[in-house]
């Protein structure tokens, strides 16, 4: 729910940011266009691990960023051709109690103190297409159907530490790379205005929200 609250609250703002008076009609999506963008995701996904997250809070800490810089063509009218990159760190640190069990009567062993860190790395390129169905004659408003190819090399490495209250410490590590091939089908809304435009769109890459600007020719 706190997702989807934040997906209308962007949505509210990028339209009162990039909206003009009612006589502009926007030509972004003309053949020949082109722009540049950058763009976060701010949920986990099942393609990758890192996200763009700042949260802390007593024994626990998550941070992280999810990077998506792009390119695009319009080949045809509404229809764009490009490619997006992919950059992302996450980690996971939480510390906590863990309490031993014992069997049958005898005294109580002390609490151990536990930390768990989680980090993970993404790094990939995706060749993706779009295709933009305008809300207005304006075309203020579009939304749009893409189609992606993503890869993507994951890395992620856990530790889990224990500590004694003898002072002594045990610690286990566990490390796995992956790279993954996978198609990717989803949908978002574009937002133009003067100063560029805004999107959001979903797909099993995750949810991401995306600033472009269209390149100028001289």
């Amino acid at each position: 729910m706190k997702k989807v609250w934040m997906l209308l609250l962007v949505l509210c703002f990028g339209q009162l940011v990039f909206s003009q008076n009612e006589k502009t009609t926007h030509s972004h999506f003309n053949k020949g266009k082109s722009f540049w963008g950058i763009g976060i995701s701010p949920v986990y996904s099942d393609m990758m691990g890192s996200y763009t997250d700042i949260s802390i809070t007593k024994g626990n800490t998550n941070l992280g960023i999810l990077l998506a810089p792009m390119y695009g063509k319009f080949v045809q009218q509404n229809w764009m051709i490009g490619v997006m990159g992919i950059a992302g760190v996450h980690t996971d640190q939480r510390s906590y109690l863990t309490y031993p069990i014992t069997i049958g009567p005898g005294p109580s062993l002390p609490n151990v103190d536990t930390k768990n860190i989680d980090n993970s790395l993404d790094i990939g390129i995706a060749p993706i297409t779009r295709y933009y169905l305008p809300l207005n004659k304006r075309n203020s408003t579009a939304f749009f159907l893409q189609a992606a190819l993503p890869a993507v090399y994951s890395k992620s490495n856990n530790t889990l530490r224990y500590k004694y209250a003898s002072g002594a410490v045990d610690e286990f590590k566990y490390q796995y790379d992956q790279f993954s091939l996978r198609g990717s089908i989803g949908f978002g809304l574009s937002v133009q205005g003067k100063f560029g435009s805004f999107d959001t769109h979903v797909s099993n890459m995750g949810w991401f929200l995306s600033f472009n600007k269209l390149i100028s020719k001289k």
